[in-house]
Parts: C-alpha cells; sequence; structure tokens
C-alpha cells in the first residue's frame, strides 16, 4: 500500500468511528484489580464507620485511593460479575493499589474468599475515546512499516470479549 492509500483508510476509519460515537456508544478502559473482604474485626481503629459518615454494612465495598482517582467515587454503584450490586462508600489504606474490599459480616467468609482477580470496566467518553483514537492513528504511525503493531494492538485491546473472567462495571 502506498502512503497516500494508508492515509485514506484511516480518514474513512476515523470517519466510521466519529458515526459509531454520535449513535451514543460505550467505550470502556479494562484495569485489572484484586478484590478482597474485610469484616468489622478489621475496622477497630474507626469503630466501623466508614469514610461516608455511614455504618459498614452488607453491600458496602471500600476501594484503594488509585480506583478512586479513576472514578470510583464514594457513592458510586458497581456490579461484581458473579456477586450482585455494591456501593462505594469507604476507602482502603493508601499503601493499597488496584483494590476494592467487598464487607462481608462474617470473618470466616472474607478468610474463604480470600484476594481474587478481577477486571475494573471504566466507561470511557466518547470524547476521550477520540482523542485516544487520533492519538493512535496520526502520532503514532510508521509510515516505513507496512503493519503498525501499535494500531493493531490497540485494535485487539478495544474488542475484548467477557469470557469467563471475572469483571467489576460500574452502574451509574
Amino acid at each position: 500500500m502506498t502512503r497516500i492509500n494508508l492515509l485514506v483508510a484511516k480518514v474513512v476509519l476515523l470517519g466510521v468511528c466519529i458515526l459509531c460515537i454520535s449513535s451514543v456508544s460505550v467505550w470502556a478502559e479494562e484495569i485489572k484489580i484484586s478484590v478482597t473482604a474485610y469484616t468489622l474485626k478489621e475496622c477497630y481503629h474507626n469503630k466501623g464507620k466508614t469514610a461516608s459518615g455511614e455504618m459498614v454494612r452488607t453491600g458496602i465495598v471500600a476501594v484503594s485511593p488509585d480506583l478512586e482517582r479513576k472514578g470510583l467515587k464514594l457513592g458510586t454503584e458497581i456490579n461484581i460479575s458473579d456477586m450482585g450490586t455494591f456501593i462505594v462508600k469507604d476507602r482502603t489504606s493508601r499503601k493499597n493499589r488496584g483494590n476494592v474490599d467487598i464487607y462481608m459480616n462474617s470473618y470466616d467468609k472474607a478468610l474463604q474468599f480470600g484476594r481474587q482477580k478481577y477486571t475494573l470496566v471504566l466507561n470511557q467518553g466518547p470524547e476521550d475515546f477520540l482523542k485516544e483514537f487520533y492519538n493512535s492513528l496520526f502520532t503514532r504511525f510508521d509510515f516505513n512499516s507496512e503493519y503498525n503493531m501499535n494500531e493493531i494492538n490497540a485494535v485487539k485491546r478495544s474488542i475484548s470479549l467477557f469470557g469467563k473472567e471475572k469483571y467489576v462495571c460500574i452502574l451509574d
């Protein structure tokens, strides 16, 4: 393919993406996280009061500060696959990274739950997607190679299939 043909193909692809976005499509970013469980036994320092001021109860989760910065703010409703719907009402310690901590009444059940790997799906606005897509098309393209691996990998990531993985999704 010539350089002009590649450029025309990119412009056509960009137009298709703009049409998809204008039809209110939702784009998402996936982040690998750990999901753990905690009980009132671990809340001794604050006597069971969450960061939101409420008392801990079933249906509440705590999130690590890095996930809070990515959009899991206090009051956010999330769905954890195979477990149900929860509301973010608490924060974990600052030292935790990529962690959602589910409140459980039973210490034994919390221990049995352990640490499990999940994928957090963050909704991404159309304008964020367009900016990333534009940058991947025009700023990192290598006109000297027939296939650009960055673009191929970006397409593979955006076409992820919900197989047997466990997901945490924001419902707001």
